[in-house]
């Protein structure tokens, strides 16, 4: 009985797995709007039922395919900050590691395009702010309190990350993608120098 129902919630992840694939290929390809239940099934090679088995409606897919995208460059930014030195080379390598998703097909088309679509847009907030809280503790624990000036912390990352998000859709929306990348890079490092606390004004 036991090997059974190990092999049955094997199958059934498997599939929930195949549809959510499935779907972020569809949606970040076609759309949210354009890409039906049956696209998703016949991409995914299983049936429409097998989809209503594990999620509500579309909307519930796209949630599904917006959290696997978001863990996704979440720990894309932990690795990127991971292999830095702590202070202003794991700041600038996390500001990096955010505008270079801008450049992948999956990220800009579901967390920064299709969402508030798909969602609307006080849930789509709801759903970001957990990546922004994220983004926003790895900052604060490797380079913020050494290297900001002091300022309320939640007003200032969700200044940085608004013009992130800002400048991410601008290189996401480029005729040349990576020449826009450079150029927001060197401005987001701009706007972060001018909050680094001089060298000479640090305390000790």
């Amino acid at each position: 009985m036991g090997e059974t129902k190990r092999r049955r919630d094997e199958y059934a992840e498997a599939t929930r797995n195949a549809i959510v694939e499935a779907a972020r290929d569809l949606f970040s390809t076609g759309g949210y709007a354009k890409t039906s239940l049956d696209d998703i099934a016949d991409h995914a090679r299983v049936t429409k039922g097998a989809i209503y088995h594990h999620f509500a409606n579309k909307r519930a897919v796209f949630e599904a395919v917006l959290a696997d995208v978001d863990q996704r460059f979440i720990e894309r930014v932990r690795q990127e900050i991971g292999a830095t030195a702590s202070g202003w080379d794991a700041l600038s390598s996390a500001l990096n590691a955010y505008l270079d998703a801008a450049l992948d097909t999956a990220f800009c088309e579901m967390a920064l395009k299709e969402g508030p679509i798909a969602l609307g847009w006080q849930r789509w907030r709801e759903t970001q702010e957990h990546v922004a809280q994220h983004f926003t503790d790895l900052v604060k624990e490797r380079c913020m309190d050494e290297f900001v000036r002091e300022m309320p912390s939640a007003l200032l990352m969700n200044s940085i990350i608004g013009a992130l998000h800002e400048m991410a859709l601008a290189v996401s929306n480029s005729p040349n993608p990576q020449q826009a990348r450079k150029e927001a890079s060197a401005l987001i490092g701009e706007l972060v120098e001018s909050i680094r606390v001089p060298r000479s004004a640090r305390p000790g």
